[in-house]
This record gives structure tokens, C-alpha cells and sequence, in this order.
């Protein structure tokens, strides 16, 4: 008996997640924040401490250090993580 393969350009073992940007200009990142209501004290420190463009990854060490993740972040602004 035949084995099932999926359609050609379908990898049905190892989906892939939808790509998010790793990096973010940094002056774009303190508007998401302006926008979403982090205290511009925290936003004073990201400007400060933060090297531009934000890694995400990289630097979510920062937003859980003043309260914050980025699944609040996005949901904040209306969207899903």
C-alpha cells in the first residue's frame, strides 16, 4: 500500500510557526510602549539602556524586569500572540 505524502510545499510533521520580526527600530518599539500605557519612566529606561534596533528576544529580559512581556504587549494593542 502506498504511503501518503502531503501535496508538494506542505511539511504536515513540522509545521511552521508564522515568522515575527526579530528586531525592531528602537524608536518604533517606544512608540508600541507609549501606546500601550507603560509608564514613561520604563519607557525613559529602554530608550537609555536599550542598544537599536530591539532584538525581541534579546531584550525581553528588559520588559519582564519592569512588569511587562510581549504576549501583554500585543494584546494590549489588540492583536493575539
Amino acid at each position: 500500500m502506498p504511503r501518503y505524502r502531503p501535496a508538494q510545499g506542505h511539511d504536515w510533521e513540522s509545521p511552521q510557526q508564522p515568522s515575527r520580526p526579530a528586531k525592531l527600530p528602537k524608536k518604533d518599539f517606544l512608540h508600541i510602549l507609549r501606546t500601550v500605557g507603560v509608564p514613561e519612566e520604563t519607557i525613559k529606561a529602554a530608550d537609555e539602556q536599550l542598544h537599536d534596533p530591539i532584538d525581541l528576544e534579546r531584550d525581553a529580559v528588559f520588559l519582564v524586569t519592569h512588569g511587562w512581556d510581549r504576549d501583554e504587549l500585543i494584546n494590549r494593542m489588540g492583536g493575539s500572540p
